[in-house]
């Protein structure tokens, strides 16, 4: 029950914030309202030469933790699980494939992927340009919980 509320909420974001995100490079005060393009976010943080998935942690905060994820051409994040974190995922550009239920499954703008905790799942960008996500956890990710299993 508590899943679907905070699924549901998160949906809702997702649709209504989709072409807007929050700003900031280390993670915003959440008790302050923040609005931003995702365009401005990515371009206040660039790609250093060696990366090839760059996470920006946007806001934070006990209960939840909000990253805009850059995967460019052909990165992926390899098959993992999380013991202790439920994720959201919304994808804002670009083209790609998730691994969920054991199968790769196509995604593009649009697609919204739940994920609960110890499900194994994964990323990876398809297309030629940047594949870019939204990821929600939830309890708030302060330590690694990411559990790879190749």
């Amino acid at each position: 029950m508590w899943g679907r509320k905070i699924f549901n909420s998160a949906v809702l974001v997702c649709l209504v914030l989709s072409p807007f995100a929050m700003c900031s490079a280390q993670p915003a005060n959440t008790t302050d309202q923040i609005l931003a393009q995702v365009d401005d976010i990515l371009n206040a943080n660039p790609l250093k030469a060696d990366e090839k998935v760059q996470m920006i942690n946007v806001a934070q905060d006990d209960a939840v933790t909000f990253l805009l994820i850059r995967f460019t051409e052909g990165a992926q994040v390899k098959p993992h699980f999380h013991k202790i974190h439920d994720e959201i995922v919304y994808v804002i550009k670009g083209s790609g494939q998730m691994l969920v239920n054991d199968k790769w499954i196509d995604v593009k703008p649009g697609t919204v992927h739940f994920n609960p905790m110890n499900k194994v799942h994964s990323t990876r960008n398809t297309g030629k340009d940047p594949l870019v996500i939204l990821s929600i956890f939830t309890p708030s990710m302060k330590e690694p919980d990411r559990n790879f299993v190749e």
